[in-house]
């Protein structure tokens, strides 16, 4: 028999949501308001050229994230132009954007290069993309749309439709650029406070925070434990400083408040094993991020 939904199954679990936010410091973002596949950037009708380009662009740039995103299915952002967005998420971000008359325009575009510039910090208000890639998986679909639908209710200019964003027994999740918070089991009555807390620079709940997309999940792990300790929620309070792979998992340096503090991180299997994705009938161990604080260590900057 096929699984319930995974998102459901994974809170009955249990699970924790720390440290499971995508890797990828770099995202190129394709509007195509058309029905998305499982493999949607793959499935994508742009032609030869255009993934061409896009295969060239990920080898040079390995940790590049390719997503497709619109504001609503048959729905143009600006009717007879295409929206391409590239971000560097984290701490210096870069925002590029282009606005294309085909797709065939796409493979002129100097995508790494403007990812590895620099230049003033973006004054856009923040991008939120919400999964509701329903053909990847369901949960994305029936939870995903109606959180996709709050954001744009409250903050019209900022809410895009994604293709899969990874880790759908956290739907509905979303990912809010240029800082690069992963968020899990959002609700459409957070959206607007959710918008409006990135806004002046905050996170929003960190209970639904599953890391920053520009770390290493290790520390993404340690930085949110940090900052449920000390209920420091603002953007800039939290860095990760460091990372050392041991023998027993990783040791972690984070910066915070004139700080330096180190943690021993290490994943652990536990609970149940259960399907990760809807209507799998194979069960997955969950693996849960540990995180021991070094006592009241601080060192100079």
């Amino acid at each position: 028999m096929a699984s319930a939904f995974c998102s459901r199954l994974a809170r009955s679990h249990g699970v924790s949501p720390r440290g499971t936010a995508t890797e990828a410091p770099h995202w190129l973002l394709i509007e195509d308001p058309s029905p998305w596949s499982t493999d949607a950037v793959e499935d994508a009708g742009w032609g030869p050229s255009v993934h061409e380009a896009i295969a060239e662009w990920t080898d040079a740039m390995p940790d590049l994230r390719v997503q497709l995103i619109r504001r609503g299915l048959q729905r143009w952002d600006d009717p007879g132009r295409i929206r391409c967005i590239a971000v560097r998420a984290g701490p210096q971000p870069v925002v590029r954007e282009w606005s294309l008359g085909a797709y065939g325009d796409l493979p002129a575009l100097r995508v790494p290069e403007a990812l590895r510039g620099s230049g003033p910090a973006p004054e856009a208000g923040p991008i939120v993309l919400t999964c509701v890639n329903g053909r990847r998986d369901a949960c994305c679909a029936k939870w995903g749309r109606p959180v996709a639908q709050a954001v744009a209710d409250a903050a019209p200019a900022a809410a895009w439709q994604t293709s899969h964003l990874g880790g759908h027994r956290f739907a509905p999740t979303a990912l809010v650029l240029p800082d690069g918070t992963h968020y899990g089991w959002l609700r459409p009555a957070d959206m607007a406070d959710l918008v409006g807390a990135h806004r002046d620079g905050h996170l929003y709940d960190l209970g639904r925070v599953r890391g920053a997309v520009h770390q290493p999940r290790p520390v993404q792990a340690a930085c949110l434990s940090l900052r449920q300790r000390r209920g420091a929620t603002a953007l800039e309070a939290v860095r990760g400083a460091g990372l050392e792979e041991t023998g027993e998992g990783w040791t972690v340096r984070v910066r915070a408040e004139g700080e330096t503090r180190t943690a021993h991180v290490w994943p652990e299997q536990e609970g149940t094993p259960f399907p990760h994705s809807c209507g799998s009938r194979d069960a997955k161990p969950q693996r849960a991020w540990h995180v021991r604080w070094t006592a009241d260590e601080a060192t100079g900057p």
